[in-house]
């Protein structure tokens, strides 16, 4: 009986000894993974845009669809623009936003149902805008739309 006690007692000791070892071993590798983490530099951004490119917020853009007449649009917008003067980006944000609410007012929830639906309101819009700016509006980007 006393050699089975000694035998539990000994694995005991050897099962804690390991389980030690192997903690101090985990332990020390996530230590080294997170100062390799701190030192590394994260990768650049890769963008299409240059250095002289601005993202300006346009204002929110509430009107009544065409069909049907009781539904509303709220519309976010930002537009990419390249380098100008904060009086003229004012001002072609302006036109930008006329156009939004010319373009909603033409148009049917319907046209608007599904992502493809979404993306053809981007294309449309970003068209109309690149149009009107001639050329300096890079991206109309929609932030939020809701539709009720």
């Amino acid at each position: 009986m006393m050699r089975l006690i000694a035998a539990i007692v000994v694995l005991t000791l050897i099962a804690i000894s390991a389980g030690a070892v192997a903690g101090l071993h985990l332990f020390a590798a996530a230590e080294r993974v997170a100062d390799a983490k701190k030192t590394a530099t994260p990768p650049p951004l890769a963008t299409s845009y240059a250095g002289s490119a601005r993202l300006r917020k346009l204002s929110p853009i509430v009107t009544n669809l065409a069909a049907p007449a009781n539904n509303w649009a709220r519309v976010e917008a930002s537009m990419v623009t390249d380098s100008m003067s904060d009086e003229d980006a004012g001002i072609l944000a302006a036109h930008i936003s006329e156009d939004i609410v010319t373009y909603l007012r033409s148009a049917s929830v319907g046209q608007f149902e599904g992502s493809r639906g979404l993306q053809h309101l981007r294309d449309d819009l970003t068209e109309r805008a690149n149009i009107r700016s001639s050329g300096k509006i890079r991206e109309l980007i929609i932030e939020t739309l809701v539709i009720q």
